[in-house]
């Protein structure tokens, strides 16, 4: 048993649990509290460090986001998160809001650190910290983060100053080693390159975990001299154990990159409640509702599915026909608020969460996350646009019912040509749905097994009606 395990994450760039479209998709939060909880019902001591990226964006729900992730986090007993570009764009002001200090054990408390960022040009606001040092069954781990330069153009802000780690480094390392640490630790929000660098330039530091990385990093470490370099991924994926043996004679460092996979790892009651809260949050300030739209390329709106029917009376009826693939597509909605099959008893609806509503409605943009100005925008205004429907991969239908609906009454109106053009403008070509359009939603997170031409069969809609 090891004297003391470190607990290792960072970039989880959004990714508060798998999404409830992929039974295999590995991370979670709830995944990570099972895993904290295993080990310490081994009788391992637990200590656990965060290298931040936690989030994708800046909006209000990043925000929301980025509370309800503090807070797993203390839950977990997360002692220190170093700070990167996604957080720093949040601005000083916010981040020094969410610095919050328990007075009953503010050595448990979850602190921000970095060396070398400096808020409101005022060192000594008491976060970000330069250093803290944690005692953990007898073990002193002495922690140190750095901003790496090469990421400072990903985040604007006049109230925050980066400085060069070169300038800094040394004293905060003269200050840790004060403290007599067991274990020198340094979290690198940068590139490898930069991480490499530091492990050389300071080969102090007996592990450094590092940003910079691929998605899936390599279950090896990196041996810079005699520096541990570790990568834990993106996502959330993967967790990074590290287990301290004082007394080993070679091998005092042990590296295991755990898999977050669903067959060993269940979900956590405390995690599962910080989701009905953040669920809460996004439905008290009506975020799918009120964020601000964005209007559409073409300039055209969406009119929904019935409006699609009338004409193309085969292609709806297949999409609403319960013994058809499409089917699942006419009942999108519906899932969100229901979960997978075997979800059903705990499932936390999620039609108010703008990252989920956006591949399961009409008039959002996948990619972004943003609504366009004729959007779904709930079922009681927008009823027509509820669930995945024609106009999500035909593009807004507006302008080709207005030209169809002229012609039929008034053909000195508009011409063959016109209509010839317009109807030409919405067809969708197999090649670019392949390419373009299904894996806005079926991407590799929320449909890894999704084969195109497999599931192309199953929906292909060919009548001109």
């Amino acid at each position: 048993m090891p004297a003391v395990a470190l607990i290792l994450s960072g970039e989880q760039h959004g990714y508060l649990e798998p999404c409830g479209c992929s039974e295999t998709q590995s991370g979670g939060m709830a995944r990570r509290a099972d895993l904290i909880d295993q080990l310490k019902q081994r009788g391992w001591s637990i200590a656990s460090l965060d290298l931040g990226g936690t989030l994708k964006r800046n909006r209000r729900q990043s925000r929301i986001k980025f509370e309800t992730l503090l807070n797993t986090l203390r839950d977990m007993h997360y002692t220190a998160m170093a700070l990167g570009p996604e957080e720093l764009a949040l601005g000083a002001e916010y981040l020094l809001s969410q610095h919050i200090i328990d007075a009953e054990d503010p050595a448990d408390n979850l602190a921000f650190v970095a060396a070398n960022v400096v808020l409101f040009d005022a060192p000594d606001l008491g976060t970000p910290l330069r250093s803290k040092t944690l005692e953990i069954n007898n073990v002193k781990v002495g922690v140190t983060a750095v901003f790496g330069p090469s990421l400072q153009d990903r985040f604007i802000s006049n109230d925050i100053r980066v400085d060069p780690p070169e300038n800094v480094l040394p004293a905060v390392i003269d200050e840790l080693k004060q403290q007599a640490p067991d274990l020198l630790v340094l979290l690198s929000h940068g590139s490898l390159e930069e991480s490499r660098g530091l492990a050389e330039a300071y080969p102090e530091f007996d592990l450094i975990l590092t940003a910079g990385g691929p998605e899936d990093p390599d279950e090896e470490p990196e041996l810079v001299g005699k520096t541990m370099l570790l990568q834990v991924g993106h996502k959330g994926k993967y967790v990074g154990v590290v287990g301290f043996y004082p007394d080993a004679t070679e091998n005092r460092l042990r590296f295991e990159l755990v898999d977050l996979d669903h067959r060993r790892f269940k979900s956590s009651a405390v995690m599962h409640e910080h989701m009905r809260q953040y669920q809460e949050r996004l439905l008290g300030e009506n975020l799918v509702s009120d964020e601000f739209p964005i209007d559409h390329p073409s300039g055209w709106t969406f009119v929904g599915v019935g409006k699609c029917g009338e004409c193309h009376i085969n292609a709806y009826n297949k999409w609403r026909d319960p013994g058809e693939m499409p089917y699942h597509h006419a009942h999108a909605y519906e899932s969100l608020k229901q979960g997978r099959k075997g979800q059903e008893k705990n499932w936390i609806s999620r039609v108010n969460d703008p990252e989920c509503v956006v591949c399961h409605v009409t008039g959002w943009d996948q990619q972004t996350f943003f609504r366009y100005e004729s959007g779904f925008l709930s079922p009681e205004k927008t009823p027509h646009l509820v669930a995945q429907q024609c106009e999500n991969c035909h593009g807004p239908g507006s302008e080709h019912v207005r030209l169809e609906e002229l012609f039929k009454t008034d053909r000195t109106q508009v011409t063959t040509g016109e209509l010839a053009e317009l109807r030409k403008a919405m067809h969708l070509s197999i090649e670019t749905a392949e390419k373009h359009v299904c894996s806005k939603c079926h991407d590799l997170d929320n449909s890894p097994h999704f084969e195109f031409k497999e599931y192309w069969e199953k929906i292909k809609h060919p009548w001109r009606d």
